[in-house]
């Protein structure tokens, strides 16, 4: 369903959007195939068409500041074990690889040379190698990751992609081959150039979804709320219906869990768990710092120190069903 309160913001960057879209059609990369394909646990459909028309912009975190600054470590550590050569891809500054088609690009980490051959060298930092990960040295690795690998290659026409991994908790270090598939291949160029045709040249927003990704960019796009009230029509009340009646189901499921999770809790007792079936631990006491107390006592101080954040916009749902 398309947003009906996107049209005046889309008003408003319309202008500069077409002129864009004119001259230059935005292009998919690596970065964001896995997430038009509601692969990617960070973005989603509606999060890449947002930034790709200018409504938003991608914002950096702590984990992709920190992939950033192991990434040559990373590299490094890749090729003294494989002994090969590395060359660096193109930055983000840098202009792109573009692909087959007009529309597709990539920006590897790395470019693999050797007497074997030359291939491509994805480079990713995680926590922990969870279930997603396979065994080092086979190709089983997250889908999201995957689908880039898959993008990459048939952006530069490569017949393998290469990914090595670093996990910082448990300080450990796996890479993966992974070789050309090109009935997937197809698949997913298919599927990104029905995308890219819908959403990018024809500017049709494709369906917000429950990602939080999602949430994130739609609190970005509308920052600013005009104490208006739009008059409810048919569409509001179907979603306000459906919402009302996932919000029984979830307040009931969370009872039902809660209640589960005190039955075993009154099997644990004192004891530490039951092996291999849940732990029930004490925790540390955490210290609390009075701000109540510190602002009376020392208010100049409290002033001095108190930085004032963004406004942010709360989402309250007061649907009762009863008529008006």
């Amino acid at each position: 369903m398309v947003l009906t309160s996107l049209h005046s913001t889309l008003t408003i960057h319309k202008q500069t959007t077409q002129d864009k879209m004119e001259n230059e059609s935005p292009t998919i990369g690596s970065s964001s195939i896995a997430a038009i394909m509601g692969l990617s646990p960070w973005s989603s459909p509606w999060d890449v068409w947002a930034r790709m028309h200018g409504l938003t912009e991608s914002s950096s975190t702590a984990a992709t500041a920190r992939g950033h600054i192991l990434e040559p470590a990373i590299g490094a550590h890749y090729a003294h074990l494989n002994n090969v050569q590395i060359e660096k891809g193109p930055e983000y500054e840098a202009a792109p690889l573009i692909g087959p088609e007009p529309w597709m690009h990539a920006r590897p980490d790395f470019f693999v040379t050797c007497e074997q051959g030359k291939w491509l060298l994805e480079i990713k930092s995680t926590r922990r190698f969870d279930h997603k990960w396979g065994v080092s040295g086979g190709n089983s690795v997250p889908p999201y990751y995957a689908a880039q690998c898959v993008w990459q290659m048939a952006v530069t026409d490569d017949e393998r992609c290469d990914l090595a991994a670093f996990a910082t908790i448990s300080d450990e270090y796996r890479s993966y081959k992974i070789h050309r598939d090109k009935r997937l291949e197809e698949k997913i160029v298919g599927f990104a150039r029905d995308w890219h045709e819908k959403h990018i040249k024809q500017g049709i927003p494709p369906e917000v979804d429950g990602s939080n990704a999602c949430s994130k960019s739609l609190a970005k796009l509308f920052k600013q709320e005009s104490k208006e009230f739009i008059e409810p029509q048919e569409s509001h009340i179907a979603l306000a219906n459906e919402l009302r009646q996932v919000r029984a189901e979830y307040a009931e499921l969370e009872r039902r869990k809660k209640h589960l999770e005190n039955q075993i809790k009154e099997s644990i007792g004192p004891a530490y768990g039951i092996a291999g079936v849940a732990t029930w631990s004490q925790s540390k006491p955490r210290n609390r710092f009075d701000r109540s107390s510190f602002e009376q006592q020392h208010p100049e101080l409290a002033k001095q120190y108190t930085i004032q954040g963004e406004p942010t916009r709360t989402f309250r749902f007061n649907y009762t069903g009863e008529d008006k």
